[in-house]
């Protein structure tokens, strides 16, 4: 019964989607299009399949499904009982996935894989937009935005009912709308937009904030074509302000290593399999800078092959060291980061690389490293990949890909 669900499901799906107006309006092929969700719904599927089979007790994917099963024993059982469990704010980020296989499971019967299927076709414009960004910011450079889709990492933690699920998405929601704007203008609602999905994104994934909104401001404040001189203004401004904030409130000098040390703790009490050598951080700015090496080890280069404890971390590896591969390549063959690049590469870089590093910071698995990056290695490679936009080596190979994905 649920095979049959799954293939009718799927067959609407795939119906539906190259007819909606995003598509529609994208230039992209619609085979390409179905290609991509097919592989998306697949990897997930495979992703559940793999959590079922080596994590012990099934790992947080279906963690979350079981638990859907009891916010709807909650809900029969009265609004209040349902309320006692979720009004903490803390909580919504887990509850709400768990509302999302509450809702699915009304017409998947209570099959996750068809879950699956329903959350890729609601969260598949976010990926096409992300891609949309980065073909259209690289000049039209397939070989730039294709990360954004086929990324090993990206298909295997994004296409699942997870956090990263969501967050990702809504990245490329955030990112394709602040494209829009300094493209065609800021409208009041496409201003509103891209605050509500900035605090989306935060509110699901609060680590990203501080390499994703100075990555955003570099890149509206670039392209607003403010005179230098009142944009030194406004620097000055801003950098005051920090000042006499600090020496108002000192204790805000020590929010970013006390946040970072609570937040690692949190992890440290954990035990799992993939433990990763990281000293334990103290609420101190000498504490971060001891424990830097060890950061930078773990957000940038784990797991190295061999480590991690499972044998999927090897395929992690192997991707891991591609794509430093590719990124040194790419610095040999193309121009180097340099003053003509642009700020959309700014915010990329400063979005990924701290990223990274808080990562390294305040986790100690290399499993939930993985995980977590996954949302960076789009935004750390593509922008090197647009280095070689005029490296006749590429220009052929950009154009037959370019013929296959538009129309």
């Amino acid at each position: 019964m649920h095979v049959l669900l799954f293939i009718l499901y799927g067959a609407i799906a795939c119906y539906i989607l190259p007819r909606l107006k995003f598509f529609r309006n994208s230039g992209i092929r619609p085979g390409f299009l179905l290609a991509i969700f097919s592989l998306r719904v697949l990897t997930g599927c495979l992703h559940n399949w793999i959590a079922w089979r080596y994590y012990p007790h099934h790992g947080d994917i279906w963690t979350f499904f079981q638990a859907s099963f009891t916010t709807r024993a909650e809900l029969r059982a009265g609004f209040g009982v349902f309320w006692a469990h979720i009004y903490r704010v803390v909580d919504i980020p887990h509850n709400f996935i768990e509302w999302i296989h509450l809702v699915f499971n009304c017409l998947s019967l209570d099959n996750i894989y068809i879950n699956t299927l329903f959350f890729n076709f609601f969260t598949f414009s976010g990926y096409i937009a992300l891609f949309k960004v980065f073909y259209l910011r690289s000049g039209e450079n397939t070989l730039s935005a294709l990360p954004a889709l086929l990324l090993p990492s990206v298909l295997f933690w994004t296409s699942c009912i997870h956090t990263e699920g969501l967050v990702y998405p809504l990245l490329g929601w955030l990112f394709y709308t602040m494209h829009q704007g300094l493209t065609h203008g800021w409208p009041p609602r496409r201003f509103i937009n891209c605050l509500l999905l900035t605090g989306l994104v935060i509110f699901f994934r609060p680590a990203l904030a501080p390499g994703l909104i100075p990555g955003l401001l570099i890149w509206w404040l670039a392209e607003r074509s403010i005179p230098r001189k009142k944009l030194l203004i406004i620097l000055s401004f801003i950098g005051l302000a920090i000042v006499i904030l600090l020496c108002c409130f000192p204790a805000l000098l020590f929010l970013i290593p006390k946040t970072l040390s609570a937040r690692q703790l949190e992890f440290q009490v954990l035990n799992g399999n993939s433990r990763l050598p990281l000293p334990l951080l103290t609420p101190d700015w000498s504490s971060l800078l001891k424990t830097l090496p060890w950061a930078l080890l773990n957000g940038f280069f784990q797991p190295l092959p061999g480590s991690g404890g499972q044998p999927i971390y090897l395929a992690f590896s192997l991707e891991l060291m591609a794509i430093w591969m590719i990124i040194l390549f790419c610095l040999i063959k193309g121009k180097a980061v340099g003053p003509s690049t642009t700020a959309f590469t700014w915010c990329c870089l400063l979005f990924s690389l701290l990223g990274m590093c808080l990562a390294g910071y305040i986790i100690p698995f290399a499993g939930a490293i993985v995980r977590y990056r996954s949302l960076y290695l789009p935004f750390l490679l593509a922008p090197f990949i647009g280095r070689l936009q005029s490296c006749s080596q590429t220009l052929s190979l950009n154009r037959r890909i370019k013929n296959y994905i538009f129309k």
